[in-house]
């Protein structure tokens, strides 16, 4: 079984910078800023805050809770190499599930005494020797190196429809779901049909009067298979962990293999998976013309793959509509097709995704000449390595511009993306009186090659995914797989980067 899977956290600790070292601001306490402050106090670095604008750790997994919320990787693939969960329930946990295990992780690690809770931020700013951090309170502090745990998916996504404002009942986001909003005997709207939608619309199908889905393109619905684990199994990861490391590691290299869906050549796993699809397909829908609206013309991959055992049944019953037609409008009393009808709904819940990398709207990050990331990104979202931009010292981004994935766990990305941090800070010996950045030169060349390579994969056939921005430029996903990240994040190379010495 290969142990790529098990890559992260080997550096050794270093306990002679405990309590001194540069101040170091981590923004977020979801799974990135968790992994990082866990590592950084593994080697021994205690000047860290974590600064969160919620109450609780959790990121995504405290924000979205919509019914049904859940991850669609396995969960002991889905957790940190370096902290199993025997006792996950299932093989596809909840989201509650996947919030408790951060709580516990930050509790585990002593965290929670490091982490500033209600703290939004709204700028940061560098001099030219530190940076400066503006909060909504009005309240300031400074940092000698920040390390952004926000992630590229922060920002939910409203789509800009003639009328949303006219409509004079409840609409919400998914990502803000109104637990004040009875849907019981309600008619309502759900606008997407993607990643939230079919876990939500199976849950709320069954207490509504009526539910009309707006698809705007069929996605690949695959079969979940999910189950319960047994208690004589959780037992038996407990007592003997080295088996649910096997079991991790199998879970690690099935989904490894799943990559060749995203080549554009034809193989043999995309004949298979579309096989299972439309096995899948014909087994839940019987009816050839619904059949034909779910069923998507887009190569396999190009969107994200969804897997539910339970939407495909739920679209199907007596007070659902699946609307394919479009959107002319919001009434106030319901919604206009793009067909001319308009139906009339209670409530609109939009399952519209998130904007990638738009936390920049609501944070302004400033480099030391006074242009912001977002000035610098405006012909491309660019990132050196995944991690960090040219013209901004001393900053880093966890789950940055291209280190998005399609097949298999964003931990494992995380994990590396902090060691590699980690290794470069103590390689460049980078303390309060240092600063490093990439330079132009290697930003330019990695990113090239990335897009170059990014050409060969799927996600370049125009299907409209999110991944793509209205250039067609690829800003969001790695177009290797996860082992030739691993590969190349284990050892940062000085060469790609300028350190300067504060006077």
């Amino acid at each position: 079984m290969p142990d790529d899977h098990k890559q992260s956290f080997a550096v050794k600790p270093d306990r002679s910078r405990t309590g001194g070292g540069p101040r170091i601001a981590i923004l977020g306490a979801g799974f990135s800023g968790l992994g990082m402050a866990i590592r950084l106090r593994q080697e021994g670095h205690e000047n860290f805050v974590i600064y969160e604008k919620a109450d609780e750790v959790g990121g995504t997994w405290r924000e979205n809770t919509y019914p049904g919320v859940a991850c669609d990787v396995p969960s002991h693939l889905y957790s940190f190499s370096f902290e199993p969960n025997p006792n996950w329930s299932k093989r596809y946990s909840p989201g509650p599930e996947i919030l408790d295990y951060l709580k516990h992780c930050a509790q585990k690690y002593d965290l929670y005494r490091s982490i500033s809770f209600g703290k939004t931020i709204t700028s940061i700013r560098h001099d030219g020797t530190r940076w400066h951090i503006e909060f909504s309170n009005n309240e300031t502090a400074t940092a000698d190196i920040v390390i952004s745990g926000l992630g590229g998916l922060h920002e939910p996504n409203f789509p800009n429809l003639p009328g949303m404002n006219d409509f004079d009942g409840p609409m919400f986001h998914t990502a803000q779901w109104r637990e004040d909003v009875d849907l019981s005997g309600k008619r309502v709207a759900i606008v997407g049909s993607a990643a939230s939608a079919v876990q939500v619309i199976p849950e709320i199908v069954k207490q509504v009067a009526h539910l009309d889905i707006y698809q705007r393109t069929p996605n690949w619905v695959m079969a979940r298979d999910s189950y319960a684990y047994p208690k004589w199994l959780k037992a038996i990861f407990k007592r003997v962990p080295i088996l649910a490391r096997i079991y991790r590691g199998q879970y690690f290299s099935m989904a490894e293999w799943r990559f060749a869906l995203f080549k554009n050549k034809e193989s043999r796993i995309k004949r298979l998976s579309r096989k299972l699809f439309t096995k899948h397909m014909e087994a839940q829908v019987p009816e050839p013309s619904l059949r034909k609206k779910l069923t998507p013309t887009y190569p396999i991959g190009c969107k994200r793959i969804l897997i539910s055992d339970d939407y495909l049944p739920a679209v199907q019953r007596d007070n659902v509509d699946l609307i394919t037609d479009g959107i002319e409008c919001f009434t106030t009393h319901g919604i206009r097709s793009a067909g001319g009808r308009e139906r009339d709904v209670d409530v609109v819940i939009l399952a519209t995704g998130f904007k990638p990398f738009d936390i920049l709207d609501s944070i302004g990050v400033i480099g030391p000449s006074g242009t912001s990331l977002k000035e610098s990104w405006k012909n491309g979202v660019v990132a050196h390595r995944t991690v960090a931009a040219p013209g901004f010292p001393n900053f880093f981004l966890l789950l940055g511009p291209n280190s998005g994935l399609g097949h298999n766990s964003v931990v494992l990305m995380i994990e590396a993306q902090v060691n590699y941090i980690l290794k470069l800070l103590k390689t460049a010996e980078i303390g309060d009186h240092h600063l490093i950045e990439p330079s132009a030169a290697a930003t330019k060349a990695f990113d090239a090659r990335l897009q170059t390579d990014l050409q060969s994969r799927v996600w370049a056939s125009d299907c409209g995914a999110w991944y793509v921005d209205e250039n067609g430029r690829n800003f969001t996903l790695y177009p290797h797989s996860v082992r030739e990240y691993l590969r190349e994040m284990k050892t940062p190379d000085l060469s790609e980067y300028v350190v300067t010495e504060l006077v």
